[in-house]
């Protein structure tokens, strides 16, 4: 006896691919938003933690530090290069202590990222490393990510001081705003952190309406 084998007719074909089509149609806006917002929240991480560890950092070695920006005001919205980040601009971070003074800065101070170099000289091999590791100041620990060229910058205070450890005398809290640089995309959350002058740092969203940090 012969067998025939059973197949999908044509007709069945194309309903199962308009199928697919209208699924993939509705899931790839979805998974998008997701992945952009992913990247917003995972840069406020990088910032938050930047800032937890330039806390501890300043309680340790005893250092006043002033933070410059590029620009103010929470509408003015930048890449993180231009506001945050170091590489390219040490002067955003100055910090004075003793141990910068006796290096042979008679100001007794020096930008954040230079710190640990300068602490250094006259050391060599893995105490060295580690002297410019450690005694080093930054906003971030890590920069140039893939993150920071996804998302937009902004911070409400064009300069802000900070004392050991980590807190500070001004009045104003200092707030950033980190949102997806595809503005366009209306449901993704602008977030932010703010950081209070009894060194508290929150981050939470964004809420437009009030003008502040809602967790």
């Amino acid at each position: 006896m012969k067998s025939k084998s059973a197949g999908f007719s044509l007709l069945e074909l194309l309903v199962g691919m308009v199928i697919v089509t209208i699924g993939l149609t509705a899931a790839i806006p979805s998974y998008l938003r997701n992945m952009r917002q992913g990247e917003v929240d995972r840069y406020t991480q990088q910032l938050e933690a930047g800032f937890f560890g330039l806390r501890a950092k300043l309680g340790q070695q005893k250092t006043s530090c002033t933070l410059n920006f590029d620009q103010n005001g929470l509408s003015n919205f930048a890449a993180p290069a231009d506001v945050v980040e170091m590489q390219d601009h040490p002067e955003r971070i100055e910090c004075c202590n003793s141990d910068i003074e006796a290096a042979g800065r008679s100001s007794g101070c020096a930008y954040g990222p230079e710190i640990g170099t300068l602490l250094a000289e006259g050391s060599s091999g893995d105490e060295k490393a580690k002297i410019i590791r450690d005694r080093s100041l930054r906003l971030l620990d890590r920069e140039g990510t893939p993150e920071s060229d996804a998302v937009e910058v902004s911070v409400n205070l064009s300069s802000y001081e900070l004392t050991p450890p980590g807190t500070s005398t001004m009045s104003e809290d200092l707030i950033f705003l980190i949102r997806s640089t595809n503005t366009e995309e209306q449901r993704l959350r602008t977030r932010c952190l703010q950081i209070s002058g009894t060194g508290t740092i929150v981050r939470a969203s964004w809420d437009a309406s009030t003008s502040s940090c809602v967790k």
